[in-house]
């Protein structure tokens, strides 16, 4: 959420502390036609409750010698309560002791002598609260700095969220089952990803990443593999070397792009064994040192790959734990003991496009209403960015309605 931070306002309240009516009348007096707003209190034992009241003040000046709370005291608690304050000790000559306890203890930021001069008091005040001033602007302006930071980070952030789940998409307009695929790895890791503790939101922003791209390298591939991919689904990736590890690719390309390190580096070692074995073959990291992000994709992926047709997670999980060879044992019980979401699954229905959800299974070809293109094929996982397309040529050419799905997999 957004912090709203209001136009700076300069403060030109002064507050003056003395036992004295008619020293604090006469201050009054002095200061009518400066550019600054009076306050005077002539019981030292309530400047809390003023400082509370009627705070905060620009410049604050307390007489030392005075019944209740003496200077020092009242300083101090000016301290405590309105830090930013200019703290000013009123004494007379022989106070010295006075002014150096009031430094040590009350934080002054200076102090007059009485009788002043009014000219040099009045001067020193109009200094005195240009300089809080100064200080205060320049502390707003550094939180207005930030402020905007945070919602230029925001929209930045939002931004290349939403284009990496464009280009997420794209890999997945490669066949159905592709789609299919990579839907079911996000959701169930965003799932298992609420169950890992001691995670940065540095880590999860990077892992979440990985889930949208990791499939993003099947783009890169020979438009002969995609076609042969079309037809055969991901068991096409198994005839090629090249295909099969699509995901180097992909994190070759992903490493040179500012902030995209990590994702990439979660991407190279999607297939990385725990033990060090799998691609990429010439390097040697292998157990912890593997990103967390990596070794909950390897899970993810043959997860997927292998799930059973109950889709109890959990039992799968748990065979997985057999091959410590392959996988982080102690990520995957900590998964399945915290995990208690299953992936629903609810009937078949038919709705306008203009209802269509990301994560809906389609059942049946989406066309135009002649008939005459078809737009995504039987078996695809909707995605928000397949929806925006559909609805977009929706108004230009109408789609056939309603559109039979199955909401297995929506969020």
């Amino acid at each position: 959420m957004n912090r709203i931070i209001n136009p700076y306002i300069e403060n030109h309240k002064v507050l003056y502390v003395d036992d004295e009516k008619e020293l604090l009348k006469s201050f009054l007096s002095l200061m009518r036609k400066e550019n600054c707003s009076i306050t005077t209190l002539n019981n030292s034992t309530q400047i809390e409750e003023v400082i509370k009241n009627e705070g905060p003040f620009a410049v604050i000046l307390s007489d030392q010698k005075m019944p209740g709370f003496d200077g020092v005291k009242v300083l101090e608690i000016c301290r405590s309560q309105s830090p930013g304050s200019i703290r000013v000790l009123v004494t007379g000559y022989s106070d010295h002791n006075d002014t150096v306890k009031a430094i040590n203890i009350g934080g002054i930021n200076s102090y007059i002598s009485k009788p002043w001069d009014d000219n040099e008091i009045k001067r020193n005040i109009r200094e005195w609260i240009a300089y809080f001033n100064l200080k205060e602007e320049n502390q707003y302006l550094l939180t207005a700095l930030d402020v905007e930071n945070e919602k230029l980070n925001e929209l930045l952030d939002g931004t290349v969220v939403q284009t990496v789940k464009v280009l997420g998409d794209i890999a997945g307009h490669v066949s159905p089952q592709v789609a299919l695929f990579g839907e079911k790895v996000k959701l169930i890791g965003k799932s298992f990803l609420e169950c890992i503790h001691g995670i940065s939101t540095e880590e999860r922003w990077d892992i979440m990443r990985a889930l949208d791209l990791f499939n993003i390298g099947i783009t890169l591939l020979p438009v002969s593999v995609q076609a042969m991919m079309n037809k055969e689904g991901l068991s096409a990736l198994e005839k090629s070397t090249v295909a099969n590890n699509h995901h180097l690719l992909a994190a070759g390309l992903l490493k040179n792009i500012p902030r995209f390190k990590s994702v990439a580096r979660i991407i190279e070692l999607q297939s990385k064994n725990y033990d060090g074995s799998g691609e990429p073959k010439n390097d040697n990291i292998k157990g912890e040192q593997i990103p967390v992000g990596a070794r909950l994709l390897k899970i993810l992926i043959d997860l997927v790959k292998h799930e059973t047709s109950t889709l109890n997670v959990n039992d799968d999980l748990l065979k997985f734990e057999n091959s410590s060879n392959k996988y982080d044992i102690e990520l995957i019980r900590s998964i399945r003991l915290r995990q208690t979401k299953q992936p629903s699954i609810s009937g078949e229905t038919f709705l306008p496009v203009s209802k269509l959800e990301a994560g809906m299974l389609i059942l049946e070809d989406i066309t135009t209403l002649k008939g005459r293109q078809l737009l995504l094929k039987s078996g695809s996982i909707l995605s928000g960015t397949f929806i925006n397309i559909l609805l977009q040529w929706h108004k230009r050419d109408p789609i056939k309605e309603p559109v039979k799905i199955r909401n297995d997999h929506a969020a």
